[in-house]
């Protein structure tokens, strides 16, 4: 009984301890914040939990994962005395920061604990995975909008729509991120963007994999169906892999970054080293937020093509899919593998059969020849216009080749938006309307939806009654997935232009058009307008941003489908002719 009451204590003073933190984080002039109140409630957690709460045998990660962030604690405090010790100088400030990270680590164990609680009580993955989007928004635009995250008070809508546009790896801004946020603002932007791409889930999974020998197969079912795979076996491995592969390649991607940059005194940022970190992040996850008012149109950066040439193929790995770079990086080892056995070994090895999928071979197949004519159309369009300040032979092309890639995924820009070509205009609406792969950080139709309804059009008009991609047949299934998609996509697009023409009648429809592709697909290029627009064509952006990062079929899987035991039908009724054509 004494066991179950702490356990229900500790579960209360989650949230009170999360508060604490915001509020001593956010309040700059808050007073009760003192080392000693932290360290208490620091001293009280490991107690309860190292001596008191939990089984030995079954949650030994748990407490792994939590002894973590006591020992970053403990280390940041011996490494604080030592300098007091021996500088005798006050290093209070370190204490507190030191004493916030091992706490904040702490409430995220606690929160992907009580995560793994909600999936026994909910029994639909898709309304979970809505439901994450939606409060992390939330949650973020109250930390945005706390007075140290600012450097002038904003708006609960403006809080919303930067927290929305974050968390949904878009990029549109009615605010200056350079500007208008404190060093902790761009932070918390930074998280939210990070959470956003990797999904709540995931990272729940994550830390799931620390925390118990077992994984139910209800959590693997709805890992599986946010990781956009059919399988349930070795999820949870999988989950842990996404999460790795994005750390590990956000931070080679800072690194490249850090050493782009010629001279480190021409950002007009924080610092050199947060400029590559946020950048790497920003880039990886197709968010296209930037530290400089300009983004990399700034002077600064504007011609740095090594930059341009990093964050393109940030941008292309995050947008691509994770399934996809699995599985064509195992067949890359399998590869190399095979010819270093028949080198060095002379042993013969055969790769399994069908190594790279068929779903691997369509999306790289559509990224290249989509990123190969977006930069020859970018570089043909707009060489006399918004290329001509660029003077090189090689930088005309990169600038092109960067333009291709972040128009279907990124927010980033290298040209002038407002002396872009009406054909370019048109064009870089369409390729924000594909936008990325399945299973990725980015938005739109997704590249699959779009070939397999280009692909399936072409058979048609050969006279064939189904689709067949290298001696494959496609399921009906796929087919009529993707062509509602494209027409959900088009519908909900056309909507919200038509109200935000009405809410907001003086502005351009080419401009108010360019918005809502943007704003749908989570791209967040922008015509700069975004700022002009009122408070309701502003919450309407922030709906298609949610629903652009969640799925349009998600969002009707998650509120109208009906999981009822039995509901399979069994029968057929006859069948009715509708004339098309």
């Amino acid at each position: 009984m004494i066991q179950i009451r702490l356990r229900n204590f500790l579960d209360m003073s989650t949230p009170i301890i999360f508060i604490y933190i915001i509020i001593s984080l956010g309040w700059k002039t808050f007073r009760l914040f003192n080392v000693e109140i932290l360290l208490g409630i620091v001293l009280m957690m490991s107690i309860l939990h190292f001596f008191i709460l939990f089984d030995k045998n079954l949650e030994k990660g748990y407490r792994s994962m939590i002894f973590l962030s006591f020992f970053i604690l403990g280390l940041s405090l011996i490494f604080s005395f030592v300098k007091i010790l021996f500088h005798n100088i006050r290093i209070t400030e370190d204490i507190k920061i030191s004493t916030l990270i091992s706490l904040i680590l702490y409430v995220l164990i606690r929160i992907t604990y009580f995560m793994r609680i909600v999936y026994v009580k909910i029994h639909s993955p898709a309304f979970i995975f809505i439901t994450s989007f939606v409060l992390l928004s939330f949650l973020g635009s109250a930390l945005l909008m706390l007075p140290a995250s600012t450097v002038n008070k904003i708006s609960f809508i403006d809080a919303l729509f930067t927290s929305t546009s974050a968390v949904c790896v878009t990029g549109l801004g009615v605010l200056d991120t350079a500007k208008d946020f404190t060093y902790l603002g761009k932070i918390f932007i930074l998280i939210l963007i990070e959470l956003g791409g990797l999904g709540i889930l995931t990272i729940t999974s994550f830390f799931s994999y620390f925390f118990r020998d077992g994984f139910s197969f209800k959590e693997a079912i709805f890992v599986s169906n946010f990781l956009n795979t059919k399988t349930t076996s070795n999820v949870l491995s999988l989950a842990v892999k996404v999460v790795m592969f994005t750390l590990t390649v956000e931070f080679i991607g800072t690194l490249l970054i850090y050493f782009s940059i010629k001279n480190k005194q021409i950002i007009e940022s924080d610092s050199i080293l947060f400029f590559s970190i946020f950048h790497s992040i920003s880039a990886f996850c197709n968010s296209g937020f930037s530290t400089l008012s300009q983004g990399l149109y700034s002077e600064s950066v504007r011609f740095n093509y090594l930059l341009q040439i990093i964050i393109a193929f940030l941008l292309i790995l995050g947008g691509i899919g994770f399934n996809i770079l699995f599985n064509f990086f195992t067949y890359i080892w399998l590869t190399v593998k095979k010819y270093f056995l028949k080198i060095f070994k002379d042993e013969d090895f055969r790769r399994p059969a069908h190594v790279v999928t068929l779903n691997t071979k369509i999306v790289i197949l559509t990224t290249f020849f989509l990123l190969f004519f977006g930069t020859l159309f970018y570089y043909i369009s707009e060489y006399h216009f918004s290329l001509s300040e660029h003077h090189s032979f090689h930088g005309k092309w990169i600038a092109s080749f960067f333009s291709s890639a972040t128009s279907r995924t990124a927010g980033f820009h290298v040209l002038n938006m407002s002396t872009l070509t009406p054909v370019t205009i048109f064009f870089t609406i369409f390729l924000m309307w594909i936008g990325a792969s399945p299973a990725s950080t980015g938005g739109g139709i997704k590249t699959s939806t779009f070939a397999l309804a280009l692909m399936n059009i072409i058979s048609l008009s050969r006279g064939k009654n189904r689709l067949e991609i290298q001696r494959k047949e496609i399921s009906s299934e796929s087919i009529r997935l993707s062509f509602s998609i494209i027409m959900l996509s088009l519908m909900v697009i056309y909507i919200s232009i038509l109200i935000i023409i009405l809410l907001d009648p003086k502005e351009d429809i080419l401009s108010v058009s360019f918005e809502v592709f943007s704003a749908f697909s989570t791209t967040g290029l922008s015509l700069g307008i975004t700022s002009n627009l009122s408070n309701g064509s502003k919450l309407v952006l922030i709906f298609l941003m949610l629903l652009g990062r969640i799925g349009v079929f998600n969002v009707m899987i998650g509120f109208l489908r009906k999981n009822k035991i039995g509901s399979h039908h069994y029968y057929r009724y006859p069948r009715g002719n509708i004339l098309i054509n």
